[in-house]
């Protein structure tokens, strides 16, 4: 018998929840998936390129258990780097966590094309 969410209950940092990446005219959006996890406790880093997530999520029976019948919720310490498809602007990303979604908008870096650099 194979429990999915045993390898992360002893085995913390093996599991990371899903994430998708959208891009819209001004934006990347990362959707992920934190469910189970109370957002204060989650760890956001942005930069040019990657994000970087780290957060735990556990939920402990209130009485004994005297039996395991299923484990498919992984659990425990996570964290995950997303390499972003396209530059963008950290100073400005923005996150919010809704209906068990952590949200992220992340502004693409504007180019300015060509630039003239003065030798001096």
């Amino acid at each position: 018998m194979i429990f999915r969410g045993m390898v992360s209950m002893f085995d913390p940092g093996r599991w990371f929840p899903a994430a998708d990446i959208y891009e819209t005219p001004s934006a990347l959006i990362v959707c992920v998936d934190v469910s189970g996890m109370d957002p204060q406790s989650l760890t956001v880093v942005a930069e040019e390129a990657r994000l970087s997530i780290s957060g735990e999520r556990g939920f402990r029976p209130q009485e004994m258990v005297s039996g395991i019948h299923r484990l498919e919720i992984e659990s425990g310490f996570f964290e995950r780097t997303i390499s972003l498809p396209r530059s963008v602007d950290a100073s400005r990303a923005v996150s919010e966590c809704k209906n068990g979604f952590l949200l992220i908008t992340l502004p693409l870096r504007r180019t300015a094309g060509k630039i003239l650099i003065s030798v001096g």
